[in-house]
């Protein structure tokens, strides 16, 4: 499940976008058909200024030229063409292009226009605007693909004799989007840039808001299990339950762990005062029996006292592993004055003096072999070494009980991972994956257990950030192999 912050950047990031992309384009709409309709009428103001002004430069014109020919037959056509670089003020781009007008006779003869129309086309039945579903003045005046035009016709009387009229008004669409563009860019370019700064705000105060979160979390992930503090961070008011309840149960389960221990490790002392005792009296009437008798294996008092004596003792290697388990279970990771560079070739001389009478009482030869030219270099890693010899006895009590006797098994200590080797029977391949799961033991198994020592040596490996893998030796050998090695590396092949 993804994080509030996360769900909250998500949100605003895509969601206030789009916002402004809704907004923006109604604007953008609305501005368009605004700016249209101003210039629609417009060009009709402009029709009915040169409808009222025609007339009358007509009149003076004719007054001034009543004696002038006419060229080839028809009138003289009156071109205005004004500089607007010559005129103050400030223009815009558009000065030049922005609009045109042609005026004609009923005949189609050009009588005045401006530099733009002199390029429009005469058409004697279009009035009003050239729309663009009007497709058959759209071809006579291709013109109009480019420019908005409106047609107008005027009757003009002049000494009792009656004229008609063609005006034409044109306006470049080209001049149209360009206004709109730059009416669209003084108020998005705000709206952008108020946008940018409302999203990078929104995320600060976000980050800010959920900065107490942020610490809770830091903090109960660096808590051990046995410690009952109260968080102490300074949270808002809709988090302060949630903080009120985890220090109630932070009370609750550093007391059930301690009581917990406390009866782990009061049973455990309990339990080896009497398991000692009856063991030591075991042994002792043993020892009686073979001295009344003289003969061992046929006595069945014998045979009985000597598995009183296996119970017992594997009751108190039960016990001890109980209480092993019990200190261990509930640590999170090793506190860091506990860890230490060992010296390997010391630590595991210990561990295999501490195995060599079981080994020799099963005919088990025990080898060890070092992989690498410096020593110093096995396995660099700081381990508290109280565990780690106990991980290692383990592993090697482990092999010595379920191989056959006359086995050998060897300890490897390489660079990056030690292994526990032997030339045993092997494992069912579908029971290797449940090895280091708590009082599990394959079936079939004769040798005494409890079922906790791979569980354990697992436990203490993830404590040092190791895994515990366990294979067969590849065919045609037998045997078992336990691997040590860090979680990021891949042991090294056989």
């Amino acid at each position: 499940m993804k994080s509030i912050q996360q769900r909250l950047f998500i949100s605003l990031l895509i969601g206030l976008p789009l916002l402004w992309l809704i907004t923006s384009s109604f604007i953008a709409w609305r501005l368009w058909h605004e700016i249209n309709e101003m210039n629609d009428t417009q060009i009709t103001q402009v029709v009915r200024y040169l409808m009222g002004i025609s007339a009358d430069n007509d009149e003076q014109s004719d007054r001034e030229n009543n004696n002038e020919t006419e060229h080839n037959g028809k009138p003289v056509a009156k071109i205005y063409n004004l500089n607007s670089k010559a005129l103050s003020g400030d223009l815009g781009d558009a000065e030049d292009d922005y609009m045109g007008f042609a005026i004609w006779d009923k005949e189609g003869h050009l009588l005045a226009a401006d530099e733009n129309g002199q390029s429009f086309s005469f058409l004697p039945n279009q009035r009003g605007f050239v729309e663009e579903d009007n497709a058959i003045y759209q071809r006579l005046n291709p013109f109009s693909k480019r420019w908005r035009l409106f047609y107008a016709h005027e009757d003009y009387r002049s000494d009792d004799m009656s004229e008609e009229r063609v005006i034409a008004i044109g306006q470049s669409l080209a001049s149209r989007r360009e206004m709109i563009v730059e009416a669209m860019s003084v108020q998005v370019l705000p709206m952008l840039i108020g946008l940018l700064s409302l999203m990078i705000l929104t995320i600060g105060l976000i980050r800010h808001g959920l900065m107490p979160l942020s610490q809770i979390s830091s903090e109960v992930e660096q808590r051990k299990p046995q410690d009952d503090r109260p968080i102490t961070a300074d949270v808002p008011q809709e988090i302060q339950p949630l903080v009120t309840a985890l220090n109630v149960l932070f009370v609750k389960v550093a007391d059930t762990l301690a009581r917990e221990q406390r009866f782990t490790a009061d049973a455990s002392h309990e339990l080896r005062s009497p398991l000692a005792a009856l063991k030591l009296q075991a042994d002792l009437l043993q020892q009686q029996l073979l001295q009344l008798s003289g003969i061992e294996n046929d006595s069945q008092l014998f045979y009985h006292t000597q598995k009183i004596s296996e119970g017992i003792e594997r009751a108190t290697h039960l016990v001890d592993q109980l209480l092993v388990l019990a200190k261990i279970e509930p640590q999170q990771q090793l506190p860091p004055e506990q860890l230490e560079r060992p010296d390997w070739l010391m630590l595991t001389d210990t561990v295999l003096s501490d195995v060599n009478r079981l080994a020799r009482e099963k005919h088990i030869q025990l080898r060890r072999t070092v992989h690498c030219d410096n020593p110093a270099d096995i396995l660099p890693i700081p381990i508290n070494p109280v565990l780690f010899k106990l991980l290692i006895r383990n592993l090697l009590d482990n092999a010595i009980r379920y191989c056959p006797e006359g086995c050998q098994i060897e300890l490897q200590l390489d660079i990056d991972s030690i292994k526990v080797v032997d030339n045993g029977l092997g494992v069912d391949p579908e029971q290797l994956a449940r090895l280091s799961e708590r009082f599990y033991r394959p079936a079939g198994q004769t040798q005494t257990g409890s079922g906790l020592g791979l569980s354990i040596a697992n436990r203490i490996a993830d404590l040092h950030n190791l895994t515990l893998a366990f294979a067969n030796r590849p065919q045609p050998e037998t045997g078992f192999i336990v691997t040590v090695s860090s979680k990021n590396a891949l042991s090294k092949p056989l």
